[in-house]
């Protein structure tokens, strides 16, 4: 096929050197020599590609190659449906009981005493110690009562006066007052933490006598606080039966504690009563 396309392209070419002959007739050179002088000998035709025949049929399989590398791992999945659910196993064996713990419990500081004998059962003091607090009349400072342990211990120290301070606290006692101002005026304040192991929960009522039912009685007594012109501090709910602790007699104040009264007005008499000294009792549950 590709050969006899190649000579009808090449007479094709030869029928057309002729008729260029013919049309140049009576010019100088004649067409033998001009035909001899061609290229026609030596051109190359290339013929168009024919159309594309069928596929032929498929080739035997090749010899399988070598296992490649292992790949990355792809992307997780979607998460497939929960499966039922098996039956119940046999109960594990028994442990060993533990080591003993401390429960929660209810603590609170008992104001005016050594001790925390008078609480509820089981009630057991964790330490005694002294009230303190800042001087009675500075701006700065702490605005709460701090009961100080008997036995202080001291990490990095530098003796001097650097910051703020901390006072020992004493008992101011007037003529008429709950207290006997002959015991205790002008003595330094004692103080107790106490920790009830069997309750939740404490809680200070002022102006009250007796504990919700459902909560134990821990101890009552009245509630003092700082003198209404000094600076501000807490009020606490001091001992009926206040101690004193030995040593302090001289009056060289710091903390101090007065009884608090009542003042009516915006606080509604009755049943309040104007200039009457406020009880005070701890509870627990």
């Amino acid at each position: 096929m590709s050969g006899q396309v190649t000579v009808v392209v090449f007479a094709a070419s030869v029928l057309s050197l002729l008729s260029a002959c013919s049309a140049v007739e009576g010019e100088e050179g004649s067409c033998p020599e001009k035909l001899a002088n061609s290229n026609v000998n030596n051109i190359t035709v290339v013929a168009p590609l024919g159309p594309k025949g069928d596929a032929g049929p498929p080739g035997p399989r090749g010899v399988r190659g070598e296992k490649g590398e292992e790949g990355r791992p792809g992307k997780l999945g979607p998460r497939g449906l929960e499966g039922q659910r098996g039956e119940r196993g046999a109960p594990g064996q028994k442990g060993s009981k533990g080591d003993e713990g401390i429960g929660g419990g209810a603590v609170y500081v008992r104001w005016g005493r050594t001790s925390c004998e008078e609480g509820g059962a089981g009630t057991a003091t964790v330490y005694s110690g002294m009230a303190g607090g800042a001087w009675y009349n500075h701006k700065g400072g702490g605005s709460n009562y701090q009961c100080l342990p008997a036995n202080p211990e001291w990490g990095w120290h530098k003796d001097g006066f650097q910051n703020t301070y901390m006072y020992g606290a004493e008992y101011q006692i007037g003529a008429d007052s709950p207290y006997d101002a002959s015991k205790i005026h002008d003595r330094n304040v004692p103080c107790a933490v106490c920790h009830s192991p069997f309750r939740r929960a404490q809680l200070m009522i002022p102006a009250r006598q007796t504990c919700p039912g459902g909560w134990t009685r821990e101890y009552g007594g009245y509630l003092m606080t700082a003198h209404h012109t000094h600076s501000r501090t807490e009020f606490v709910c001091m001992d009926g039966e206040p101690e004193a602790l030995p040593g302090g007699e001289g009056n060289e104040d710091g903390a101090l504690f007065y009884v608090v009264e009542s003042r009516c007005g915006s606080l509604p008499c009755p049943p309040y009563v104007e200039g009457r000294e406020l009880t005070c009792v701890v509870c627990t549950v």
